[in-house]
């Protein structure tokens, strides 16, 4: 696939996502990309984790087992697995892709609880996605399609070097600093991702506590 392929699933993911009662462009944006990265990381495309949620066996099974809730539990199940993923590779107390934060994590939970799919496959772009290859900034197109108004151009990342994780910026940032800074982080987060092209090296922040910030 090209990076416009995976910048036309993105799109048509949000389509789907706000079709199905999701408002909020920021949601829209940060849960669209969890799943275009959870997919492009099924076992049957780049192999970062076991799981085939988003592609078209995983919903035959849930549709077995939920199919009034499909798409709410395809998108929970997916947000579990990248978590999981992520955190088998990250220190503790820290902002990624699938976490960022309680306070963000809260209100996503609350969105994906509302929503209501009439469309019977409503990640169909996502089923579709098969991955032999990837080149480096291949979420670049990505990005521009969020609401952001960042390009990769724009931003610059550590070299991951040869872990399994990688520091975006040391400085890291606490709850409250997260939601101004929301949009940069998403998109650096996902130019973090960009740098994944042969194994999973996951892109990160630092969790800061919101004590030891007022007192420093």
């Amino acid at each position: 696939m090209t990076s416009t392929d995976f910048a036309d699933a993105f799109v048509s993911t949000k389509e789907a996502l706000h079709e199905a009662g999701i408002d909020d462009e920021f949601f829209l944006d940060l849960i669209a990309s969890r799943l275009l990265i959870e997919r492009v990381g099924e076992s049957n495309n780049q192999g970062w984790w076991d799981s085939r949620v988003l592609s078209e066996t995983g919903r035959a099974r849930l549709d077995e087992v939920t199919p009034k809730t499909q798409l709410q539990s395809r998108i929970t199940l997916a947000s579990k697995v990248g978590r999981k993923a992520e955190s088998d590779h990250l220190p503790a107390d820290t902002i990624s892709l699938f976490s960022f934060g309680p306070r963000v994590e809260s209100r996503i939970s609350a969105a994906i609880e509302e929503i209501d799919a009439s469309d019977d496959q409503p990640l169909e772009a996502l089923e579709s996605i098969s991955v032999q290859s990837l080149s480096e900034g291949w979420t670049d197109r990505i990005i521009e399609q969020t609401g952001s108004n960042i390009t990769a151009a724009s931003t610059t990342l550590n070299d991951p070097g040869s872990g399994d994780s990688f520091c975006v910026g040391e400085d890291g940032y606490t709850q409250s600093k997260i939601e101004p800074e929301k949009w940069r982080l998403l998109a650096t987060l996902l130019q973090g991702y960009g740098q994944n092209t042969d194994r999973l090296c996951v892109p990160y922040y630092p969790l800061k506590s919101e004590l030891k910030s007022e007192s420093a």
